[in-house]
């Protein structure tokens, strides 16, 4: 039996890093959002038939929602016994398979369609953000993607490359993401982290009346899951780490543009809610001094924030405007994704026990905590990728550019690229939201801008570093 403390490969030392560490780090904050909203839905009663009965019918009701989520309402609404408990089961599977690293295509792909569900069936709600559910479906499809691409590389450790392939039981555990940090060691950071997690998870307010059980359940179970996939590092296998470099950083890559998109479609419809002037940011922030469960000195601050709104707000908007930019065209990645997740932070800790409903009323269900986090965290993981990364070059060239990413990408075919972002945004131009709804609006201004974002992604392509 081989362990952790094995080669990774012939070229590595004993203690060297894979490279999919960075994804297994994306990989644990995915499940343990999954296992915190099962546990939350469940103490809070949203797990029973009759709370998700009503949103589909509150659903089929709303005349500003799609007709295809209509139509998918109607049918499940027979079904809504079996649904409710299937879907929160696959959504709990999917965490539990996440932390552990183990079936990782499966419990990823399993997230995403919970999500999706849970998403189309609560997004027309009034406690609801449009990206609650649909920012954690489209990293989990990532994520999913890139495992099953990283799969075939698992190699077994020893001192000569095996001709055989991997046994198949060993490639559904993964490969051991840090090889270099003992069971100890992985224990005293778990137990460090689950403790920040369950103050997180009790100023968030989320799990109702049950907030104390639900905090302390779901730190439990994250750390405890988190402490068994360490464990079985000792079955996992290697991964070719000169192969794997190049393929980890385009999907970490996928995900800085997923959420840059993200962050184009927030400005639009802030701008559109009035967010983004100077009497609707004051208010906005005054929300969360009067509202929020954050100490009283972060408050304080907020309130001095409130009262110099005519700077701060333009700050903001410029930064989430060049942010957005920069992340879609994967400029400057390394200092704007780590701000970017400051900002991030920041928002996170100061909607901590807010209600999504606006203007924020009592008695309304918290937002969930991991909306914005989960966010902040993949946001910080692909920012600590890209500074690590720059390290190695110290290169001004690669932190303003860094390697190309369309390099196994004929000419012709970025051509065909361009003309059918050229032809989806005619289409898209050419035909208006049926809807004046903030949501609808916002997401038809994000798409006309990211076809012009997505053709410079392409064409400033050949002045980035070449792969090595």
């Amino acid at each position: 039996m081989h362990n952790s403390s094995q080669t990774l490969d012939t070229s590595q030392e004993k203690t060297a890093t894979s490279p999919t560490a960075w994804l297994a780090m994306i990989s644990l904050f995915l499940g343990a959002a999954c296992i915190q909203l099962v546990i939350m839905r469940y103490l809070n009663g949203e797990m029973a038939p009759q709370p998700f009965a009503a949103a589909l019918e509150q659903l089929i009701r709303t005349e500003e929602a799609p007709a295809a989520l209509k139509s998918l309402a109607t049918f499940f609404t027979p079904h809504i016994i079996s649904l409710t408990y299937s879907l929160h089961l696959a959504i709990l599977l999917a965490g539990v398979l996440l932390i552990l690293r183990v079936l990782m295509t499966l419990g990823a792909l399993l997230m995403f369609v919970g999500f999706i569900v849970l998403w189309g069936f609560t997004y027309m709600g009034e406690n609801s953000w449009f990206f609650e559910f649909l920012s954690p479906a489209f990293y989990a499809l990532v994520l999913a993607v890139s495992n099953y691409n990283l799969t075939p590389n698992i190699q077994k450790p020893s001192d000569q490359a095996s001709p055989h392939p991997t046994p198949y039981h060993q490639r559904l555990l993964g490969s051991i993401p840090a090889p270099d940090i003992s069971f100890l060691s992985w224990c005293l950071w778990v137990i460090v982290v689950s403790s920040v997690l369950f103050a997180i998870f009790l100023m968030s307010r989320n799990g109702g009346t049950h907030i104390l059980l639900a905090s302390l359940l779901s730190s439990i179970t994250i750390a405890a899951l988190a402490i068994l996939s360490k464990f079985l590092d000792r079955y996992r296998m290697a991964l070719q780490t000169e192969q794997s470099n190049l393929l980890v950083g385009r999907w970490i890559n996928l995900f800085t543009i997923t959420i840059g998109v993200m962050l184009i479609f927030q400005v639009y419809e802030d701008s559109l809610l009035n967010w983004f002037t100077v009497e609707g940011y004051r208010g906005l922030v005054n929300s969360y001094v009067e509202y929020g469960n954050t100490p009283l000195w972060f408050r304080n601050a907020l309130a001095w924030v409130a009262e110099h709104a005519n700077i701060f707000m333009p700050i903001q908007r410029i930064f989430e405007v060049s942010a957005a930019i920069c992340m879609v065209i994967l400029v400057f990645r390394f200092p704007i994704v780590l701000l970017t997740s400051g900002l991030f932070a920041i928002l996170s800790f100061t909607e901590f026990g807010v209600t999504n409903v606006w203007p924020p009323t009592p008695g309304k269900p918290p937002a969930w905590v991991f909306e914005l986090l989960l966010t902040t965290l993949v946001s910080l993981t692909c920012g600590l990728y890209y500074f690590f990364d720059m390290l190695k070059h110290k290169s001004f060239r690669y932190c303003l550019l860094g390697s190309k990413i369309f390099d196994s990408i004929s000419r012709f075919d970025k051509r065909l690229f361009f003309s059918l972002f050229f032809m989806l945004w005619i289409i898209v131009l050419s035909t208006p939201p049926t809807s004046k709804e903030s949501d609808i609006l916002a997401l038809h201004l994000t798409f006309l801008s990211i076809v012009p974002l997505f053709y410079i992604l392409l064409h400033i392509d050949r002045f980035r570093i070449e792969n090595k």
